[in-house]
């Protein structure tokens, strides 16, 4: 007996919808929708979630959960860095409540971490995921999450020089994170940031998350000094640009700090992501 699900992910930079189909324990993703509503926009000089970035993920959120309704899929929502970092995500997950119902998971870094390991790594080699609040690195044994997202980055630092990104945020990173080298391998990666270079690299027009091009460090430097050349407002055109145009340069370099500390010479980007991996232990756990 096919039965559906809705998985919503309240994530630093975009709220996300995934639809899956569950077919004797068996979790298959149908579609994934995207609204972008940066709930991370200030964070660090608050720590406090603002009411204009609350507002509109709650409306994100309504949307979507009218969406599954429509299909009659119940609905797991959880959160990530933006809502578990903030004074007031008791708030938060008190509004979302008293607006859809809905009882929002705010999982921690580790549990972010693990769920992607789980739906893309089989168990083996490492997973890089880049959000908009917080990047992780995980193996079978480790996981490691540090507060530097792509939305943080670009508010550490706007700038769109490589070398000026580089010098600003590696620092910033080291301060947070025991990043070290010696993952194992192969290396996944996961998150907006490294699908879209994935995409980018393939020379892709508009997105196909099957035919992603693996990233070498080569490869990102070389992308990355082209899209720096490229005006911001030519960026938000691009199909493939247009929701992260402003901070794909801050997550390149997050994916470019990540590599250089741990000797990683190639990731492969992955469409599978965090929401595959907490649905499949939603349905093993009988959460939905």
């Amino acid at each position: 007996m096919i039965r559906f699900i809705a998985i919503i992910d309240i994530g630093s930079n975009s709220i996300r919808l995934m639809i899956a189909s569950v077919t004797d324990g068996r979790v298959k993703s149908i579609s994934k929708s995207i609204t972008t509503t940066r709930l991370a926009k200030g964070i660090d000089e608050t720590h406090y979630l603002a009411e204009d970035r609350i507002a509109d993920s709650v409306r994100a959120i309504i949307d979507f959960q009218k969406q599954a309704a429509m299909i009659g899929a119940p609905v797991l929502a959880y959160a990530t860095s933006a809502v578990r970092d903030a004074k007031n995500r008791d708030a938060f997950v008190d509004r979302v409540k008293r607006d859809t119902g809905l009882q929002v998971r705010v999982l921690s870094g580790e549990e972010e971490g693990k769920f992607a390991f789980d739906a893309v790594a089989g168990g083996e080699g490492t997973v890089f995921d880049i959000g908009g609040g917080s990047f992780q690195i995980v193996t079978k044994n480790r996981a490691l999450s540090v507060p530097c997202g792509c939305v943080r980055a670009k508010e550490q630092c706007s700038e769109s020089d490589p070398k000026a990104l580089e010098d600003k945020l590696f620092p910033w990173m080291d301060a947070y994170g025991d990043v070290h080298a010696g993952v194992p391998k192969p290396v996944y990666g996961v998150g907006g940031t490294i699908s879209t270079i994935g995409a980018l690299l393939a020379n892709q027009k508009f997105y196909d998350p099957h035919s992603l091009e693996p990233i070498t460090i080569p490869k990102l430097y070389r992308l990355t000094e082209e899209l720096a050349s490229v005006p911001l407002f030519i960026r938000m055109q691009m199909p493939l640009l247009y929701r992260r145009s402003d901070i794909i340069l801050q997550g390149a370099t997050i994916l470019k700090y990540m590599m250089l500390r741990t000797n990683t010479d190639c990731v492969i980007p992955s469409d599978r992501d965090g929401m595959e991996g907490i649905a499949e232990e939603a349905v093993r756990q009988n959460w939905i």
